[in-house]
């Protein structure tokens, strides 16, 4: 009796028929109950786009490089994993697939790879046994009668710079790190190692992430650029789904229809399955020598991701800068164009406002934050509605020396004492009353760290804490009190990545309501060509920590950013007093306009506190929130 490993020996021998990849998966392509929506036998008229894709990998093509830019839950890493079996059936030779991390790479092997191995017969037999003392058969290394399958993390410097590979498959390419064991780009890494098979292919999917940092979107655009049409049900004309076609509503995402571009007929998600059946790759750039695809999540089959999901993604999405590039990216494939995140400044100019009174009548509390630079303090006070909707009240620049506590010279006062006056200003309302600052946030981030800790340390119980901002991507914009330096001043560690997200969203929003951010009209309030220009002086770039991309905000040298943060910071003053805004829009309704808008006093009655909880600071300090909402810190 002869062994299955000797029988898949001498099949290596005999004669193999023409065969490409999509018709190899569609005789022998097991898939796994875990991680598949339908297991079993593999179907090509399940995912019919993926075909063409599959056989531009088939020894009988001449393709040398395949792109696959596409947005998520349409069937590419098991187009990939095709290919990898059939490579190990059909051609042989050393095989390397990278994931963006070992540990991508490790559960990848186990979810798909290992038990897709074992479902399929025909492999069955190539695979070299596993035994506890064999390195042949490992989760990251696979070998069979006539070549051995490598995964890897690209992270791994030795995965890109040892043996020479046959065929390589990079997946989510985009996340991948820009710089690997100081070689350079790890994609030109890995295409060095292939220069002994000339025959070879390399295959890199990804759903585009940033423009300007985007590995997979160039190489698309630098290829034959591949688009699917499908056909209307209705008059035959051949168009690709995208989401401008969508017609939906807003408030029933539910009821969504593609219109036919040709006859402007209503294509129902239904028709779904007979178009994609008879569709049809088309190269908008044929005769390259590089086959690229593009298809984005709205070609998804049914049962997978419906179009009404797409909508209600897209309409939660709206007026968040970090969804709606996670939309553009994920669901249509398609890079973030970084010029999409600046704001005209000439814009936010034309939108400015002519108030009717210092504060307008939509303000129901102040804030104050103050940004401490070598020989300034630039501040900003921010009036806040229901919602956090904002109106930008003054922004004011005091000059001096910040490291100067106190002048002794009531003639020439130091910043600080000018802050303490600016603080202290009793603003007049539009609806007749007057309103006071409520809450002051300075940052100590700078060269006056302890000044700053002895400014605010005695004023606690006008509210006015430290801040510090903390570079973590995923850091939220306000976490809990600590103490900051020798004096045991009250601080604030701020996420200002997560912070500038959400302002950058809103100053783009443009209609008034929640989150929409009012400018006042007169350069005598400080909001000048300067000011506008420093409110958009930061873009969102891609980079590496920990071994991961993560989304950041930079300055552009020599651009000051002092307006974006001061932005920043007065939405976590706001958010640190915790305002019930129902109960503040009925206190001055009461109070005919004559409320001030101070919050409550730290001695405030027991009765008014019924809304208090406590909240953990160093020291034995905690923070209470009384009834109209201010926090305050009982040391």
């Amino acid at each position: 009796m002869i062994s299955p490993y000797l029988d898949g020996f001498f099949e290596t021998f005999r004669p193999r028929p023409k065969m490409d990849v999509s018709e190899w998966t569609q005789r022998y392509r097991i898939l796994p109950k875990d991680g598949s929506s339908a297991p079993g036998p593999w179907r090509n008229d399940r995912t019919p786009y993926l075909v063409e894709i599959m056989d531009a990998l088939s020894v009988s093509s001449e393709a040398t490089e395949v792109i696959f830019a596409k947005g998520s839950q349409i069937g590419a890493t098991e187009a990939a994993l095709n290919w990898i079996l059939y490579l190990i059936d059909y051609v042989g030779g050393p095989i390397l697939a990278l994931q963006p991390t070992d540990d991508n790479a490790s559960e990848w092997s186990k979810q798909r790879i290992a038990p897709s191995l074992e479902l399929c017969e025909k492999i069955r037999s190539k695979l070299r046994p596993a035994k506890s003392r064999d390195s042949d058969n490992t989760i990251l290394e696979k070998g069979f009668l006539g070549g051995r399958l490598f995964l890897s993390g690209v992270n791994s410097s030795n995965a890109l710079a040892s043996k020479p590979i046959g065929n390589i498959y990079g997946d989510e390419i985009d996340r991948w790190p820009g710089n690997v064991g100081d070689n350079g780009d790890p994609v030109e890494q890995v295409k060095r190692r292939m220069a002994t098979y000339k025959r070879g292919k390399r295959f890199f999917t990804s759903s585009p992430v940033l423009m300007s940092d985007s590995r997979i979107w160039p190489k698309y655009m630098d290829s034959d650029q591949r688009v699917y049409g499908v056909p209307c049900p209705h008059c035959g004309h051949y168009q690709e789904i995208t989401f401008d076609k969508l017609v939906f509503d807003r408030a029933n995402p539910d009821d969504v229809y593609m219109a036919c571009e040709g006859c402007a007929g209503q294509i129902e998600e239904y028709h779904k399955t007979e178009m994609l059946d008879r569709g049809k790759w088309r190269a908008k750039n044929p005769g390259h020598w590089r086959v690229g695809f593009h298809l984005s999540a709205l070609y998804s089959p049914l049962g997978w991701l419906s179009w009404a999901e797409v909508v209600r993604t897209y309409i939660e999405a709206e007026g968040d800068i970090v969804k709606m590039q996670v939309f553009v990216n994920t669901i249509l494939g398609l890079p973030w164009e970084e010029d999409s995140e600046s704001i005209a400044e000439d814009y936010l100019k034309r939108r400015a406002e002519t108030y009717n009174a210092q504060v307008p009548m939509g303000v129901l509390r102040l804030t104050m934050a103050v940004d401490v630079q070598t020989n300034r303090l630039e501040c900003e006070i921010v009036g806040w509605g229901e919602g956090e909707e904002s109106w930008g009240i003054q922004y004011v620049v005091l000059r001096g020396d910040p490291t100067e506590l106190m002048s002794g010279d009531p003639s020439n006062p130091s910043v600080w004492e000018q802050l303490d006056d600016l603080r202290r200003t009793v603003f007049q309302h539009e609806d007749g009353g007057t309103i006071k600052i409520s809450c002051t946030l300075v940052d100590s981030g700078g060269n006056c760290t302890d000044t700053v800790y002895q400014y605010t340390k005695p004023r606690w119980r006008e509210r006015v804490y430290s801040i510090k901002g903390s570079g973590l991507h995923n850091k939220p914009l306000l976490n809990r009190a600590t103490r900051g330096g020798k004096d045991g001043a009250i601080l604030f560690a701020l996420g200002v990545n997560m912070g500038k997200d959400l302002v950058f969203s809103r100053i783009k929003t443009d209609a008034p309501g929640p989150g929409y951010c009012h400018f006042p009209n007169g350069e005598n309030r400080g909001y000048d060509g300067h000011y506008y220009a420093g409110l958009i002086s930061e873009r969102r770039k891609s980079k590496i920590k920990g071994g991961k991309r993560v989304m950041v905000w930079e300055k552009p040298d020599k651009a000051h950013n002092e307006p974006f943060d001061l932005r920043v910071y007065n939405t976590a003053a706001i958010r640190l007093t915790n305002p019930n805004w129902e109960q503040l829009r009925h206190n001055r309704k009461a109070a005919g306009g004559r409320v001030s808008g101070v919050v409550a006093p730290p001695t405030a009655s027991p009765a008014a506190r019924t809304r208090a909880a406590s909240v953990v600071v160093d020291n034995s300090a905690s923070v209470s929130r009384v009834t109209d909402g201010v926090q305050l810190i009982q040391v």
